[in-house]
């Protein structure tokens, strides 16, 4: 009787043991039905920042591209418009010589000295005359203009990529030249940029993300450095990645700081500065693409990022054909 008692007792205690296992197996599923509906939200807010943050970044970039061709600009006008007076001028001097001939050729014995002499001083002018010198330099000048603002449109159309964000096969080399002439603006009269290139890989990416993540460390980079400064960048192959090293010479990070670069809307910018992506994003996006982010500070020396990228994992061909 007692045993059938114990026996009772035992299983109604393991139907509430049941019981309660099933209403925190029920409260788990409920708080993982919760958590993963949370993170698709941050999910999706995430990817929404990143669309925004680009198209700010865009923006920002446009801007910057659109100074460095209305320089050039600015001076193949000028020079088309001073080239037109100098060959008005050079056409008044031929007139004045065809004028001449033609009169000497049409004078008579009696006027034939002074036509000659008509024509001498036609030439005189005509043979001081400077201007298709200058109009020939001032187009050569122009030349040069137009293939800065050539390679400025080029560059921001390889560099924004905006037509195909797919994964491509690039070099990392190309793409950093690119990032730093879009923040040429940036750059110039202030920031002497030293760099070291090495022979690299090509390396399977996004372009226009991994183009974004150079200019926002470029960008930081001439920040941190007032008004003056020197940014070094060197690239160099490793067994199965390539390194990318970005270092300043500028006020550096506080130890404090140092861990907090990388969180979510973590600045210490003022408003209006940077491409706007955030470093957040940087680091997102490198550990996208399976590689990785560090960096190294010194507050009032400067501060050094590196960022590592896998290389391409195609056909031998298929990768000279890339790295071309």
């Amino acid at each position: 009787m007692v045993m059938l008692w114990i026996f009772a007792l035992l299983l109604a205690l393991a139907v509430l043991a049941l019981g309660l296992l099933g209403v925190r197996l029920r409260r788990l599923s409920a708080q993982l039905s919760a958590a993963d509906a949370e993170l698709k939200k941050r999910e999706a807010s995430q990817a929404q920042v990143m669309h925004t943050t680009k198209l700010a970044s865009l923006g920002q970039m446009v801007a910057g591209v659109a100074h460095e061709i209305n320089t050039p600009l600015g001076f193949v006008k000028s020079n088309v418009e001073v080239v037109s007076d100098l060959l008005g001028e050079y056409e008044q001097a031929v007139t004045n010589v065809m004028t001449g001939v033609d009169f000497l050729l049409n004078a008579d014995a009696a006027t034939a000295t002074q036509a000659k002499a008509l024509v001498i001083k036609a030439r005189g002018q005509l043979s001081r005359a400077t201007g298709l010198n200058e109009a020939r330099e001032l187009l050569i000048d122009s030349v040069d203009g137009l293939k800065q603002m050539s390679s400025l449109v080029m560059n921001l159309k390889g560099f924004a990529r905006v037509d195909r964000d797919g994964m491509d096969v690039i070099n990392v080399n190309d793409s950093i030249k690119s990032s730093l002439t879009i923040a040429s603006h940036q750059l110039r009269d202030r920031i002497s940029v030293e760099t070291a290139f090495g022979e690299l890989p090509p390396v399977k990416c996004m372009p226009s993300q991994i183009n974004q993540v150079f200019l926002n460390l470029i960008t930081n980079a001439a920040q941190a450095m007032g008004e003056e400064g020197v940014l070094k960048i060197v690239t160099v192959a490793k067994a199965h990645s390539v390194e990318c090293s970005f270092e300043d010479n500028g006020s550096g990070i506080a130890d404090e700081v140092l861990p907090k670069i990388f969180d979510p809307f973590f600045t210490t910018k003022k408003v209006g500065e940077g491409t706007g992506i955030g470093l957040s994003i940087v680091h997102k996006i490198v550990q996208g693409h399976g590689g990785s982010i560090r960096v190294t500070s010194q507050v009032g020396k400067g501060t050094r990022f590196v960022v590592e990228l896998p290389v391409a994992a195609a056909p031998t061909s298929a990768l000279s054909k890339a790295g071309a």
